[in-house]
């Protein structure tokens, strides 16, 4: 739930842009942000003023953090019919910040909210739904709201859908017709769409599998120094099937760069960098790594992994620890794709992304091919 805080900040920018932009608040050009010119434009009645206030209240931005003071201003704007403060106020009954916790009443304001149309609490309201959380569980009723958010082009929403239809999940399940919501997603600039479209294409998985286009999306993913995309390239440049796509160099860098850039360090992150070295022939460190990465397995207490989850990733970990030992990179094996599947003919990203040529190596030696494929991270 915590994360659904996280997009006020977002919201500000969306929403209240003109606003903002009367008192150069913390603008690109460098103005200082003019506290006293909102507050007065709040107190006058503006409704988009009044959101940002609340906003700013909410997360101590250029004003005190006090959160009953920002759930005032929201439920100013909101009475004056701003969506955006609508469904914030839904989020702040929901999560009992600033105002009592309330689930029927979040329910209720997502819903004002989404029946005008807007996307955010479309898309919250479709969570209510699903969880019963304010409302008897409609899962069908959840399934319609998100794709209306969907087809708004709020990217969150579209990647949500995706992922629903990927797995079957309130929905049967339709991978190609996940990987176009993806791609919609992709297109609209959301970074973990783009991991996981790229997923896609490195298993042929709703569409046909395609290395090229599938380093095309995690290079242009990387690019965001999103450190989980650079993660995700590492780990391609590192041990994709077609040895024609390793980059040992480029995968050290992309990999010590998601390290650098993860606030807390992931079993993930240690084992991808491992990776990469041995790609890079620093089969030393990739071994002292490696053992880390095992390390920390062991002592993540991630809930969502099932027993079977947990013994299948072990393995996998040593696995590759005695490849290291042995001075030899760790491949994955090619994926079965699946049969029939048709190209994405909106799919520019090979016209429009730059991805390096490569020869095939003349090396006589050919790494064996180890794992199965390892998933992006949700």
């Amino acid at each position: 739930m915590k994360q659904r805080c996280l997009w006020f900040a977002a919201l500000l920018v969306l929403v209240a842009l003109p606003v903002h932009a009367q008192f150069g608040a913390d603008t690109q050009d460098g103005e200082k942000f003019d506290a006293s010119a909102l507050q007065q434009l709040a107190e006058r009645g503006n409704a988009d003023a009044q959101f940002e206030l609340g906003v700013r209240y909410l997360g101590g931005e250029g004003f005190t953090k006090d959160e009953k003071k920002a759930a005032e201003w929201l439920q100013k704007a909101a009475d004056q019919h701003n969506l955006a403060a609508m469904n914030a106020l839904g989020t702040l009954h929901e999560e009992g910040v600033g105002l009592p916790k309330d689930e029927k009443k979040a329910f209720e304001w997502y819903e004002k909210a989404a029946k005008y149309g807007f996307p955010l609490a479309q898309q919250n309201l479709a969570e209510c739904y699903e969880s019963g959380k304010g409302v008897e569980k409609n899962p069908a009723e959840a399934m319609k709201w998100l794709e209306r958010a969907a087809h708004q082009e709020f990217a969150p929403s579209q990647a949500l859908y995706a992922w629903k239809l990927e797995r079957g999940s309130g929905v049967e399940k339709n991978t190609p017709e996940a990987a176009k919501w993806y791609l919609k997603a992709a297109q609209n600039g959301l970074i973990r769409a783009m991991t996981h479209l790229a997923y896609m294409y490195y298993t042929g998985t709703g569409v046909p599998l395609d290395y090229r286009r599938a380093e095309a999306w995690y290079r242009r993913a990387a690019r965001s120094e999103d450190p989980w995309a650079r993660n995700d390239l590492a780990w391609f440049l590192s041990v994709c099937p077609d040895e024609t796509f390793h980059d040992g160099p480029g995968a050290v860098e992309y990999a010590r760069s998601a390290v650098d850039k993860m606030q807390k360090q992931d079993y993930q992150v240690v084992d991808t960098l491992a990776a990469a070295l041995a790609r890079d022939g620093k089969f030393g460190e990739a071994v002292q790594l490696q053992t880390k990465a095992l390390v920390m397995f062991g002592e993540d207490k991630n809930k969502e992994y099932t027993d079977e989850d947990r013994s299948k990733l072990e393995k996998e970990l040593g696995e590759r620890l005695t490849k290291y030992k042995e001075q030899r990179a760790w491949t994955e094996k090619h994926p079965k794709p699946e049969p029939n599947a048709k190209p994405l003919v909106e799919d520019r990203i090979l016209q429009e992304e730059i991805v390096p040529r490569r020869k095939p190596k003349t090396s006589p030696k050919r790494d064996e091919e180890d794992g199965s494929g390892r998933k992006p991270v949700v």
